[in-house]
């Protein structure tokens, strides 16, 4: 190596992958989970006029044939979350990128829904979450709903800790409206 050569590294280092789509199949970008302790928890491609995590929705892709069918979203906050809920038929569900929902990303779901349910973690920055993203989706004219989980849980460890169905019986089913929440 010379004088002024580059050293490259492996930017996603330790993580699991995940390509991340936009709405009609293309790659965009990918998001890495690290594997075992360390931080950040999710690292996304770095942002460029082809990738703006603000808006974009995780798995959009895959869950849009069913959000048109149903005209219902299910809004969670990780990857993982989104991945776990659609292997076990919970199709309809989309995830912000690491990032509270914004504007754009409500903009990917308007018009295609009457029902968008707001599945967030049961802690602190998930309550916020949940809080600053009923304030955008107040205005949409839709059905809001949040549903709530038991303390530090997460939708992946409630459907693997209890399964599907205990998980549509006692968190979908008993999400409240936004007037209520």
């Amino acid at each position: 190596r010379g004088k002024g050569s580059r050293k490259y590294f492996d930017y996603f280092r330790g993580r699991i992958m995940f390509p991340i789509f936009d709405q009609q199949g293309r790659i965009l970008g990918f998001g890495g989970r690290i594997l075992g302790q360390g931080e950040p928890k999710y690292l996304n491609s770095p942002e460029s006029p082809l990738f703006n995590k603000s808006s974009i929705l995780f798995c959009l892709y895959q869950a849009l044939p069913h959000i048109r069918k149903e005209k219902e979203a299910l809004v969670v906050e990780g990857y993982m979350d989104a991945i776990t809920l659609h292997q076990h038929g919970f199709k309809t569900t989309v995830a912000p990128l690491g990032t509270s929902l914004t504007d754009k990303q409500i903009a990917l779901l308007r018009g295609r829904v009457e029902r968008i349910t707001l599945i967030f973690d049961a802690d602190e920055s998930g309550e916020k979450a949940a809080l600053r993203g009923l304030k955008l989706l107040k205005k949409e004219g839709c059905q809001v709903r949040v549903a709530r989980l038991p303390a530090a849980m997460d939708p992946d460890d409630f459907i693997r800790e209890y399964g599907g169905d205990r998980f549509k019986e006692e968190v979908l089913e008993g999400a409240l409206p936004l007037i209520d929440y």
